[in-house]
């Protein structure tokens, strides 16, 4: 109660310094039923409750999710969407951002099938200045060791779905979650077009590149040192931390993640 009440958000309101939009909004969640039902019964699930909303996307989808982990329904998924001609858009952790380094090893799987689809994939850039600190934390994006933090879906700029849920096996089928769905164009649009504003300055935009040999490479582009730079590699890490995640993408425990 003291964090709620100390924090920045309490403060502002107390200030009468918040702008309020108003619009239908509807709180989802996870039954606690799920616990105890096979994970294959999605009955209780908050993903089911986030179906409808999901079924209605005809332009764009943009998500914020920490932890990504499509598995094979979401590629499923994905591929209908850019099939149909409809944008979307992922901004997760990159692995030097991460504080789980398994749960991006699962997502890594999915990198390439991604690109190939036409998925825009982003990666929170580790390295940043005082001032883009700053406008992430406006945005609440992101906790003090530049971690992104928000977990949020906006559909055609008209819905917004902010919780807890991370789109990963775990949030989906294990944990117990909770958001709301704010049916407001006024909130979407002016989320999206913040997103569209910051991105580039605090994000690596992932491009796969084929070679003369046909291989097939992810690049990073993104602001290294305040200059727009090229990376053949995973920003900021190390050789053993990228083998580390190599190894770890050969575990079959994605269920786990």
């Amino acid at each position: 109660i003291k964090s709620l009440r100390d924090s920045n958000v309490a403060r502002e309101i107390a200030g009468k310094n918040v702008e309020f939009s108003w619009g239908p909004g509807k709180i989802v969640g996870d039954d606690p039923q799920k616990l105890a039902t096979d994970i294959s019964d999605q009955t209780y699930h908050l993903s089911q409750e986030l179906a409808p909303y999901l079924k209605e996307v005809d332009n764009e989808l943009l998500i914020l999710s920490p932890y990504f982990v499509p598995g094979k329904s979401g590629l499923s998924f994905f591929r209908k969407l850019r099939e149909h001609g409809i944008g979307v858009t992922v901004l997760t952790n990159s692995l030097s951002s991460t504080d789980v380094p398994v749960v991006h090893s699962g997502y890594a799987n999915y990198r390439r099938q991604l690109l190939r689809m036409g998925v825009t994939l982003y990666e929170l850039n580790r390295e940043l200045t005082k001032e883009q600190k700053r406008m992430m934390k406006e945005g609440e994006f992101y906790e003090s060791k530049s971690s992104l933090h928000a977990k949020a879906m906006v559909i055609d700029r008209s819905t917004v779905f902010i919780g807890s849920l991370n789109l990963d096996p775990r949030s989906l089928q294990q944990n117990t979650e909770i958001g709301i769905v704010l049916k407001s164009s006024e909130i979407a649009d002016r989320l999206a077009m913040y997103f569209d504003k910051i991105i580039p300055s605090i994000a690596f935009r992932l491009e796969l590149r084929t070679d003369e040999n046909g291989f097939e490479h992810i690049v990073w582009h993104g602001l290294v040192d305040g200059e727009n730079k090229t990376l053949y590699w995973e920003p900021y890490t190390s050789f053993w931390e990228r083998f580390s995640m190599g190894f770890l993408r050969l575990m079959p425990a994605e269920s786990q993640l």
